[in-house]
């Protein structure tokens, strides 16, 4: 038996399929190498121009929210500043009226008390003066001995009531004090003439002293 090979032959290939398998050995110009790049610049560009646009417009509309947000925010608060002033001003200017009225009543409601106390004040003089006329007898001696006049001349001057009241209770005080009689002074009144000055020592005028004081008093603010 032959074993010997025989070399095989394959059926020839057809000229279509021939151009088919013929590798491609030219290689792209130069020409060709620039519009390409050209095409792809141009391709990069619009794409980061419109990746862009994208990105602006959603950075604008952020933007311009807070932008627009803040804007309200603060015409919102003019707006209201406006209507809550405009909505106090009369509660301003009742509340102004209100104060002035109380001011006003407790400046009448201290000339009043004032006004009482002063009447008050001179029914009790009066009326001490009158039942009581060693009190003006011991005044007249007290300031004599505080102003050292026992040494100099002097004239004591009194109501004429007061007068018959302190000759009746110390007669020699007529004479010692030249104690004389004036009509027109009041009960209480009381006037110690020197050559040097002339001491007022009346009722009234130690009554005006006190209500002075009374009156400051009403007239400062509370604490």
């Amino acid at each position: 038996m032959d074993h010997s090979f025989r070399r095989y032959r394959f059926p020839a290939l057809c000229p279509e399929e021939v151009t088919a398998v013929t590798p491609v050995t030219e290689t792209a110009s130069l020409a060709d190498r620039e519009t390409a790049f050209e095409q792809a610049k141009a391709d990069g560009y619009r794409q980061g121009l419109e990746e862009g646009k994208v990105q602006g417009i959603s950075l604008g509309m952020a933007e311009g929210k807070a932008q627009g947000l803040a804007e309200g925010r603060a015409q919102g608060l003019a707006e209201s500043q406006a209507l809550f002033q405009q909505a106090s001003a009369p509660l301003d200017a009742a509340a102004e009226q209100l104060t002035a009225w109380y001011a006003r009543a407790e400046k009448q409601q201290n000339e009043a008390t004032l006004a009482l106390v002063t009447r008050i004040a001179g029914l009790v003089i009066r009326h001490e003066i009158t039942s009581r006329p060693e009190l003006l007898l011991s005044l007249i001696e007290d300031k004599l001995a505080s102003e050292q006049l026992s040494e100099q001349s002097f004239a004591v001057r009194v109501a004429e009531a007061d007068f018959d009241a302190i000759v009746k209770l110390a007669p020699e005080k007529q004479a010692t004090w030249n104690l004389q009689a004036v009509a027109d002074l009041a009960r209480g009144e009381c006037l110690i003439d020197t050559a040097e000055q002339q001491i007022d020592l009346g009722c009234q005028q130690r009554l005006n002293t006190c209500l002075a004081t009374l009156e400051k008093s009403l007239q400062e603010p509370n604490s």
